[in-house]
């Protein structure tokens, strides 16, 4: 899956869970700062991401991502994973 699909998969979701306009969102976009996130936000937003890409996010892992930047390379990386294991006998 393409870098930018991921990206503008992530934004959309992150829209939609904060009731944010798309254009006010940016990979530098702080989760705790600019978007004001609680614990449930979080958790709301990793079980519609996990959803979104049909993987697995553990807690400890979504709370690390402070940025949306840092979830979609996040994101990349685990969906990376996913299709190399995928691809492999």
């Amino acid at each position: 899956m393409a870098g930018n699909d991921v990206e503008e998969r992530v934004m959309a979701v992150v829209a939609r869970v904060f009731h944010r306009e798309r254009g006010e969102l940016s990979r530098d976009t702080r989760f705790l700062e600019d978007l004001h996130a609680r614990s449930l936000n979080i958790v709301e937003l990793t079980a519609v991401l996990e959803n979104e890409f049909d993987i697995e996010i553990p807690g400890g892992d979504a709370r690390r991502n402070k940025t949306i930047g840092q979830a979609v390379d996040y994101i990349a990386a685990l969906l990376a994973r996913k299709a190399a294991a995928q691809a492999s006998p």
